[in-house]
């Protein structure tokens, strides 16, 4: 839990880091970065999570369809930040003035937080393990992590952590409590994965069978929800152009490489 938790906060904070280097340089190639992304992650859910999910329980298109309809609701608290959106606000008087914790954008925080809670929940695998055997696993234990959900939420997050930081430099938020905010939102998968440890550990062993499928398949509603929405405003008019249509390819290519 703590190797995949050091992973996610790195990829967050590794996203900063690039729109810091490079700055407008690096939003106008963000459409190709997303349109591989999105389609490694449409790849991902349709090849490795939905087999596994509808495989251990036939309530998974009940959570696919939940998974959906909550990102529906985060995304109108967060104004599309998950998928790429960036929207300036209108300059004034208060931008010159002392900054105060009141100008962050609270609304989208939480619901970036909690986009990021949610789809990291299942990113321990239980499938090979006994519920209440009573051991306790290490930081490290490799043989429990999704390696193909990590790679598919790393490649995800990276170019919402780029937004998210070029929000926060164009709403005059000081460099600390810029990089404060992103460890915040790098930080919430593992109160997601904590979330899940608990609630797990907490069910009846019958329950706890299917939990996990359950999960994974709130999961892949969220992300079709933002893999389709990335894929399809790909291109200005709706429409992919040339180099983004190619990196739909590869991404897709490369889920078919990883999970086949």
């Amino acid at each position: 839990m703590l190797l995949t938790a050091l992973i996610f906060l790195l990829a967050t904070f590794l996203g900063g880091w690039v729109f810091v280097l490079l700055g407008q340089r690096g939003l106008d190639n963000l459409g190709v970065i997303l349109s591989f992304g999105g389609s490694f992650i449409i790849g991902m859910c349709f090849l490795h999570l939905v087999p596994e999910a509808f495989g251990t329980t036939s309530l998974a298109g009940v959570f696919v369809i939940g998974g959906f309809l909550v990102q529906g609701l985060l995304e109108y608290l967060s104004k599309g930040i998950e998928h790429g959106h960036f929207h300036a606000h209108d300059h004034g008087e208060h931008c010159e003035g002392e900054f105060g914790w009141n100008r962050l954008p609270w609304a989208a925080l939480l619901s970036l937080a909690l986009h990021a809670a949610l789809e990291s929940m299942p990113v321990l695998d239980h499938s090979g393990h006994h519920h209440h055997e009573g051991h306790v696993h290490g930081p490290l234990s490799l043989d429990m992590i999704d390696w193909g959900l990590v790679t598919g939420l790393v490649l995800h997050k990276v170019p919402v952590a780029m937004v998210l930081m070029a929000m926060m430099i164009e709403q005059h938020v000081p460099k600390r409590t810029s990089w404060l905010v992103l460890a915040g939102f790098g930080l919430s998968p593992l109160l997601g994965m904590l979330a899940f440890e608990g609630i797990f550990h907490g069910l009846s062993a019958d329950i706890a069978v299917v939990f996990p499928a359950c999960m994974q398949a709130l999961v892949v509603g969220i992300l079709l929800h933002i893999g389709t929405t990335v894929l399809f405003e790909a291109g200005d008019g709706h429409a992919f152009n040339r180099k983004k249509f190619v990196a739909t390819c590869v991404g897709l290519g490369t889920s078919l490489v990883a999970f086949l």
